[in-house]
């Protein structure tokens, strides 16, 4: 047995959901966005959003306790610094990640039941996502995409390039990222609609508009766009089982340039499926949420980008925070 886990290690774990629960049930209920002009009573809190006191104030005492709120006699207040990442205004905000962490707890909570046999995933995935929800995904990816995409672009070199295609592009964080240290680079953002229309909203008024275009499909069924000498499958395989990955890779081999090259990033799992942690964690993500998705290994990777075509298929960054990057060449 591991000597860091005792009792008190591995009860602390198996109670850490209810700090987590109390801080989504905030996000969800959009707590801290009701302190935007000052301190706030339980009473003015309740009658302003139809809350029941008694559930509200052991809520807010909880989050005082915690750190996030600040409680004088009867009045709640909530710092800048608290504010700045949970206003749902704020720039910084990460609450879009944090009401997808919900969404999360929703699927992750019938683990149980898909590992012993008793809920066929398949019946779950069948729900198709909310626009609520594909827009709190989105915002997600948004969130933790906006540090590592800079990072990733900073250390990848594009000399020559001139064309990107950013597959499953999202909100746009990545090829943002690459446009604005690539000043000769443009790029198609291809997405679905839903997400498309959120994509555009984020280059309004940028400087970088006249350099990034915007096309609606689906990356599994519509054709791809030609024209492109780079493209990009940022956190996508995960997805997709491994036939429906290298049907991809095949696609995307077909409409590339000649010369050009496909760039991966997702987690790279070492040929034991257990390293880096967070990989093998993020599997069950994909177990409860996803019909054939999976994290893959390094091996399995290279593997079925050379059967789509690719050739000097490489590893160009590791990491272990979904962060390594492959590329093959066409």
């Amino acid at each position: 047995m591991n000597s860091e886990f005792n009792f008190q290690s591995l009860d602390s774990l198996g109670a850490s959901f209810q700090k987590a629960r109390i801080i989504l049930s905030a996000a969800e209920l959009d707590i801290f966005s009701k302190f935007r002009q000052g301190s706030r009573t339980v009473e003015q809190l309740c009658n302003a959003n139809n809350w029941h006191p008694r559930g509200l104030r052991i809520l807010l005492d909880a989050l005082t306790a915690m750190g996030f709120v600040k409680k004088d006699a009867d009045v709640y207040s909530v710092d800048p610094p608290v504010l700045k990442l949970l206003d749902s205004e704020s720039t910084d905000t990460i609450l879009p990640m944090l009401l997808h962490r919900v969404r999360m707890w929703n699927s992750w909570s019938n683990l149980t039941s898909i590992v012993s046999g008793k809920l066929d995933v398949e019946s779950l995935v069948k729900v198709k996502r909310s626009n609520e929800d594909m827009r709190a995904f989105i915002g997600a990816m948004e969130v933790t995409g906006r540090q590592r995409a800079n990072e990733i672009a900073r250390e990848t070199n594009l000399e020559g390039r001139k064309s990107l295609l950013d597959i499953g592009g999202g909100s746009g964080v990545y090829s943002r990222a690459f446009l604005e240290l690539n000043t000769e680079l443009s790029s198609t953002i291809f997405d679905l609609p839903i997400v498309i229309e959120m994509a555009r909203k984020r280059f309004e008024d940028s400087e970088l508009t006249n350099r990034v275009s915007f096309v609606e499909g689906d990356f599994n069924s519509s054709i791809l766009p030609e024209g492109h000498d780079i493209a990009l499958l940022s956190a996508i395989i995960h997805m997709n089982g491994r036939q429906k990955n290298r049907s991809l890779f095949s696609k995307i081999h077909g409409v590339l340039e000649p010369g050009g090259i496909l760039i991966i990033r997702d987690y790279m799992m070492d040929d034991s499926r257990t390293h880096p942690e967070g990989g093998a964690i993020f599997a069950v993500n994909m177990l409860v949420a996803t019909r054939e998705g999976n994290t893959y290994t390094l091996k399995e990777i290279y593997e079925d980008l050379e059967i789509a075509g690719f050739d000097r298929v490489r590893l160009i960054r590791e990491g272990l925070r979904m962060d390594q990057l492959v590329i093959g060449m066409k």
